[in-house]
């Protein structure tokens, strides 16, 4: 792992001489005294993964630890490129507009046609329970919801969008509880 920790700072340190132009003063002595190292790094198998896609390697690293979270706050930018990788990977991906979800009544209709849920829920616990069923309405164990426009519902009704990140967090515990691992349920809030 150290070796490992090494290339990745002899690599970066590389990547600023050659930017800059610089081989001399103390960044030029570090470079020469790492050189032994360097040759060492480059022969190690994820070393030369991560040069060969730095960029795709990095993304694929983001992707995968914010979708080890229930629930996520996201830019639109990355929401959308989270969108697409989660898709790839096998998630059914369905999104939520905030605009139209700024009081209780309005959140469970539109969430309920929008996720396409059996009925509409009478309360929160029913929410609960529709939002753990929906692998088995859409007929795939891995559920990624994206409510874009969030922030629309704090700024209506700060206590509706507390309740509702709440019911999402309960939602993806209890559906990965019961299913003992085997449903995966991810929700992307968008301000």
């Amino acid at each position: 792992m150290k070796l490992v920790s090494n290339a990745i700072a002899i690599s970066l340190l590389l990547s600023c001489a050659a930017h800059a132009g610089q081989e001399k003063g103390a960044l030029g002595a570090l470079l020469r005294q790492a050189s032994g190292l360097e040759t060492a790094a480059a022969e190690i198998p994820a070393v030369k993964a991560a040069e060969a896609q730095p960029g795709a390697d990095l993304q694929k690293y983001q992707a995968e630890k914010a979708l080890a979270s229930d629930v996520l706050d996201l830019s639109s930018s990355y929401a959308g490129f989270l969108a697409g990788y989660a898709q790839a990977n096998g998630y059914a991906v369905f999104e939520l507009d905030g605009a139209r979800m700024t009081a209780k009544p309005s959140l469970l209709s539109y969430a309920t046609r929008a996720l396409s849920l059996p009925g509409v829920p009478e309360n929160w616990d029913a929410m609960i329970d529709f939002i753990g069923d929906l692998p088995a309405i859409h007929h795939n164990n891995r559920i990624l919801i994206v409510v874009r426009n969030s922030s629309l519902i704090s700024l209506a009704d700060r206590r509706l969008y507390e309740d509702f990140r709440e019911v999402a967090e309960f939602a993806c515990r209890n559906a990965r509880e019961w299913s003992k691992g085997d449903i995966t349920i991810k929700f992307a809030f968008v301000q």
